[in-house]
Order: C-alpha cells, then structure tokens, then sequence
C-alpha cells in the first residue's frame, strides 16, 4: 500500500522564501512596500500548507504497464484526480471535489482517505479489465492466425467449457 506523505513548510522556510521573492521584486520595482504588499497578498501559504502529496502506483497487467497517480490539486482547486497513464500516454482521468470538506477540523485525514479510496478503486477496475477497451489496437497484443484456426480454437475453447 502506498504511502501518504506530506511536504511541511515551517514558519523560517516560509519567511525565507517570502524574504527572497520580495528581494527580487525590489530589485525590480522602484516601490518596495508596494512589491512586499503584493507579495505578501500573492504568496498563497495556504496552498503549500494545504495541499497533500499523492500516490503514484505502477500495475502489471496482461504484460501492459499502467501508472496511476492520485493527487490532490490544493485548496484553491479542491479536487482529488487520479490519471491512469499507458505508455506516457493518459488513458482515464477521474476528479471528485472536497470543497465540502474544506471547513471540517478533520480535512485533511479525509481528504487522505479520499485519495486511498479512489487511488485503490481505479486499481481494482484497471485489474478487473475495465479500461482495456482504451488502449489503441496498435498497443494490444493481437494474435495473427488464420480464420480457420481461430474457429478451431474457438470451438475448442467452447468444448472444454462444457466438460
């Protein structure tokens, strides 16, 4: 199971990085209360503070290897997205919102657990071959054999089914 983990930002980073970004725009600016002010309003600690670090699986299935990411896109857009990706490319993308959570004491534990429960979903439906039906053809493994064979093959399938 794959673990949640969160990137803390204490209060001597966060002024470390606040003093630098306003050293730069004094730099530029010839009103330095004026770009500290600015800084100060667009520096969204809450966002860093907020946001939880995801999950990141790689699957194994039919000798196909599918990576799927769950994270969470911050307090300023309060949704939990899983992407199933195959080859770099994105298969599925799944998003559900926790705007409703934001001002429960516990948001975080649930935002958590919201991520858990739908990182792990995605797993068993992308096992239970849900998915398969988007990857392109050119990536699926096709057997080339003659009409005939396949009808052989079929039928047998068939007769052991019913023994």
């Amino acid at each position: 199971m794959p673990a949640v983990s969160t990137i803390p930002l204490h209060d001597a980073a966060v002024s470390h990085l606040k003093s630098k970004k306003r050293q730069k725009l004094t730099k530029k600016s010839k009103n330095s209360a004026k770009s500290a002010q600015t800084l100060d309003n667009k520096f969204d600690l809450n966002y860093y503070l907020f946001m939880i670090v995801g999950f990141n699986t790689d699957i194994k299935y039919r000798d196909e290897v599918f990576h799927i990411q769950t994270e969470d896109k911050g307090e300023s857009n309060p949704t939990v997205e899983t992407l199933v990706y195959h080859s770099g490319e994105i298969l599925l993308s799944r998003r559900i919102s926790y705007s409703h959570l934001l001002k429960k004491s516990d948001a975080r534990k649930r935002i958590k657990d919201m991520m858990k429960t739908q990182h792990e979903q995605v797993i068993l439906e992308l096992k239970g071959g849900k998915f398969l039906h988007l990857l392109s053809l050119d990536t699926q493994v096709v057997n080339d054999m003659p009409l005939d064979e396949m009808v052989l093959d079929y039928l047998d399938q068939q007769e052991s089914i019913s023994e």
